[in-house]
């Protein structure tokens, strides 16, 4: 009894918790203490130019106490 317990307890927390959203690759993700969050789809450019771009966003997100993190 305890063990269907724990199995129908377990798959009420599981449907009711918010969804995972996989990161994409070339994504630059940027939060804020505030708690936004912004995506930026830099998938087109080249990985160098990904990487300078995101770069650049996190020194923008910085003065707003956040942070920006390439995936």
């Amino acid at each position: 009894m305890k063990k269907a317990a724990l199995i129908i307890t377990t798959g009420i927390a599981l449907a009711l918790s918010p969804a995972c959203k996989k990161k994409e690759r070339g994504v630059c993700y940027c939060s804020y203490l505030s708690g936004d969050k912004k995506e930026y789809n830099l998938s087109s450019l080249s990985r160098s130019q990904q990487t300078d771009s995101c770069y650049v966003l996190d020194g923008y997100a910085e003065n707003f106490a956040g942070s920006c993190k390439l995936k």
